[in-house]
């Protein structure tokens, strides 16, 4: 904890960052990083969306120059509004979303151009389609590669100093380190709290304008304020609004994730907080199935001879059935057949128990993860399917049937419902998904404790762009195995 007289102690010592032009101006250099790829993302798509019209038009010379101008000064002034240079604190869902939606009202706009001033002939609407089409997923994944890229080199994430209560401000600093992708590198805690279990007096509480020359000497312009009643808001930030050029007020969210989507309303004298409910929304509920039933379409005629494969190699080593059904809850609290393709010995259930009753420590590793690592019962196939999650291709069909979705909770078993706690009410308000946050965030590594509290943020943020940067995710997870066994 840093009180008054170790602020004194720094001071004296001279203890200062490296205050180099980039560590002065973070914020500017990560903007002017991602600017950069974008663009670069941004003449790639032209490239490419010309050269698959001339393939068509060989006669047709079009001004490169001028169109890569024209878009990519839209979009780059676009994305300056949408906060995305750069994009501190913003989820890659988020970042995604507004991605996505800014590059196509730019195309929009850029069309519309086109067509006003009759330069159709100059400016081909169909390279213009082609170029959005190759941005969409070009400037995502640009951005992804050299943020990576960054991050490795230890060049990303603008320096933050955190204050408020000692014990969270560590773990929020512990938290921001491991996931420097949201652009903020805690350098510093300061306490405004007493530790607990120490001295009921209260540590001083230091001068605005120590904390001033505290920042100045870290180059910190950006302070996250840990807020733990709403009572307090207005106070800590007159406080602290003077001292730093941006303000980040973050509450621990185990739990409440159904703040995620509060929005400031100002009635001039009233202040309001709107709180959206993404599950009662038509508009939300009617793209995720459209999305659900389209790609279950295209995945399972594409995979038809892979899945034939698989139950042939089933049925070959093993004999009897080739799917394995199993009761789920599902929406609502209806009971529905997942179908798996078997991955374990017909008497799998005797092997289990007996396994249990033999061995204390595989009890424990049952009851706290509802998983084992060695589990007794997994065939050899089974353990090459399980690895990649191809056990779980079938439920495409329950997908299809409507019994569940590509994205969700992952279904319960009927048997788990009071593992599940107060959440099981939200839990049965979707469908069940065949991947979800808990699939991306460490998979059989995740107690189930924490599965569920992945369930319920899920369901409190659900949202179609949500469901988008999990099935991305589910790709990355599944290909590097992360957290498979």
């Amino acid at each position: 904890m840093i009180t008054e007289n170790s602020i004194t102690q720094i001071e004296a010592e001279d203890v200062k960052v490296d205050r180099t032009v980039f560590n002065v101006h973070t914020r500017q250099w990560m903007g002017c990083i991602l600017l950069a790829t974008d663009m670069l993302s941004l003449l790639i798509a032209i490239f490419i969306a010309m050269q698959a019209r001339s393939m068509l038009f060989t006669t047709l010379h079009l001004p490169y120059l001028e169109i890569f101008l024209l878009l990519g000064g839209t979009i780059a002034y676009l994305f300056l509004r949408r906060g995305l240079y750069p994009p501190v604190g913003m989820h890659y869902a988020d970042e995604l979303r507004h991605i996505v939606t800014t590059v196509t009202l730019a195309f929009l706009i850029m069309i519309g151009v086109t067509f006003v001033f009759k330069s159709t002939f100059t400016y081909s609407r169909l390279v213009l389609i082609l170029t959005w089409i190759f941005c969409v997923p070009f400037i995502p994944f640009g951005r992804y590669i050299v943020r990576r890229l960054f991050i490795y080199l230890g060049f990303w994430g603008e320096s933050v100093l955190i204050v408020g209560d000692l014990q969270k401000a560590r773990a929020l600093a512990e938290y921001f380190k491991t996931r420097l992708q949201y652009g903020i590198l805690p350098v510093a805690v300061l306490s405004d709290k007493p530790p607990s279990g120490e001295a009921l007096e209260p540590c001083p509480i230091l001068p605005l304008c120590r904390i001033k020359v505290f920042a100045r000497n870290l180059s910190v312009k950006t302070v996250l304020l840990v807020i733990d009643d709403f009572d307090d808001l207005e106070k800590v930030v007159a406080r602290y609004r003077a001292a730093f050029q941006w303000m980040i007020l973050v509450k621990d969210k185990y739990e409440n994730y159904g703040l995620t989507f509060l929005k400031p309303l100002d009635f001039l004298e009233v202040f309001g907080l709107q709180v959206k409910n993404n599950l009662l929304s038509n508009s939300t509920r009617l793209p995720k199935r459209l999305m659900d039933i389209m790609l279950t379409v295209v995945g399972l005629l594409f995979l038809a001879p892979f899945l034939t494969l698989i139950a042939i190699m089933i049925k070959l080593e093993s004999g009897g059935d080739v799917f394995y059904r199993q009761r789920r809850l599902g929406k609502n609290g209806q009971v529905f057949d997942l179908c798996k393709f078997r991955s374990m010995h017909k008497n799998a259930d005797a092997i289990l128990k007996e396994a249990l009753a033999r061995d204390p420590e595989l009890k424990t590793e049952w009851d706290e993860y509802q998983k084992l690592r060695n589990d007794p019962r997994i065939t050899r196939m089974g353990k090459f399917l399980r690895r990649f999650s191809l056990d779980e291709l079938p439920q495409l069909w329950n997908v299809l049937k409507g019994e569940m979705s590509l994205v969700g909770p992952r279904p319960m078993m009927v048997n788990q419902q009071k593992l599940y706690g107060d959440s099981f009410a939200a839990y049965i308000q979707v469908s069940p998904g065949i991947t979800g946050l808990w699939q991306v965030s460490g998979r059989n590594q995740t107690t189930f404790a924490r599965r569920a509290q992945l369930d319920l943020e899920y369901i409190q943020r659900w949202s179609v762009w949500l469901d988008i940067y999990v099935l991305l995710k589910t790709i990355k997870v599944v290909i590097w195995q992360e957290g498979a066994y």
